[in-house]
């Protein structure tokens, strides 16, 4: 079985014409305000999971400012899903600070959304305002036995559009403040995995996380999925961040990191279906 935990998929009209979205959307500008910038239908979507043999993939929006905007976007995945109900799982987006983030998403988890996700801010760190909304989001989820992916970024290297200021000790208390919710964290954990070697709570701590492999073609060597294997064994799961790269991008990025038969299966949809209870695993 082939996993793809983290895609972005958009409505028509968003594909069609992003223009009229920009407005009060800092984050949507900055990321997608170029109209190169790739926004994909659920036509493209299938095709290209077809022709990569991904039998499954966690599909999310936009972590939107306005409300209206974020309703309108989940609410069509919720729909568009349902369509394609033992291929797509609809995961709500929205900006996990505003006022009418939680209230979204139990409304979003009550008519039947796989979870939440990518929670994102970009013009911030992990500041205690934002932790504390982030673990009542993670209780919800909690409660509702469903995963939430969040958004997280390594703290030095190269800028680009969506690094947020972002510290590796502020992703360590996300984490923790998180204990028992199936967590995701996006592109590697911003590197955290590789800080396992520390004292035993911090591995103990990272155990209970999943970690997906989004952008890491541009982020990190091959080497760290290696080390972060050997570290914590399997506990990454294959997640492309599609449209921005496909699965055979990841698949060669495996193969220079010299990831075992065994690990790879797991790496590929064997550890984040378990992760998530689909029995079929």
């Amino acid at each position: 079985m082939i996993v793809d935990a983290h895609i972005h998929l958009s409505p028509p009209d968003l594909v069609a014409d992003r223009r009229p979205y920009l407005a009060g959307e800092k984050g949507l500008s900055i990321l997608y305000g170029d109209p190169k910038a790739p926004l994909v239908t659920t036509a493209t979507l299938l095709a290209d999971m077809d022709a990569a043999q991904v039998d499954k993939a966690m599909v999310m929006g936009f972590p939107w400012v306005v409300e209206d905007n974020a309703r309108r976007h989940n609410d069509w995945l919720l729909a568009e899903c349902q369509k394609y109900p033992d291929r797509l799982y609809p995961l709500a987006a929205f900006d996990p600070r505003a006022p009418w983030a939680y209230q979204h998403a139990e409304a979003f988890l009550a008519a039947g959304g796989f979870g939440l996700g990518e929670l994102c801010v970009y013009d911030e760190g992990l500041t205690p305002g934002l932790l504390d909304n982030l673990a009542a989001l993670g209780q919800l989820c909690q409660k509702n036995n469903a995963p939430m992916l969040v958004h997280v970024n390594e703290p030095i290297g190269h800028q680009y559009p969506g690094k947020a200021p972002m510290e590796i000790s502020q992703i360590h208390e996300l984490v923790k403040r998180c204990q028992g919710v199936k967590l995701i964290l996006a592109h590697f954990g911003g590197g955290l995995p590789l800080l396992a070697t520390l004292r035993k709570q911090v591995k103990e701590y990272l155990s209970q996380v999943l970690f997906d492999t989004a952008a890491m073609p541009y982020l990190f060597q091959p080497q760290a999925l290696a080390m972060g294997l050997d570290i914590l064994g399997d506990h990454f799961c294959l997640g492309t961040d599609y449209p921005l790269l496909k699965t055979a991008r990841y698949q060669k990025y495996f193969q220079d990191a010299g990831v075992a038969p065994e690990a790879l299966k797991g790496l590929m949809g064997e550890t984040v279906a378990r992760f998530v209870g689909w029995r079929d695993a």
